[in-house]
């Protein structure tokens, strides 16, 4: 099976795409202070899963 490929995508799923790749730096960082502040297990894996997007756009698999 072959990998999705951005410029086969419609150009408002491409918009989103990056869009959501911009904001995910500040997301992390917001969700990692509030982790410290306010531990729970649900802010754990929000940031987990936050940081599992940011290394998933970094190799460009989406």
């Amino acid at each position: 099976m072959s990998k999705f490929n951005r410029n086969n995508m419609p150009g408002f799923l491409k918009y989103w795409i990056s869009v959501t790749e911009k904001a995910v730096i500040p997301l992390i960082i917001f969700q990692f202070i509030r982790t410290i502040l306010f531990p729970s297990i649900l802010d754990i894996l929000l940031l987990g899963g936050l940081i599992a997007l940011y290394f998933s756009f970094q190799s460009k698999s989406i």
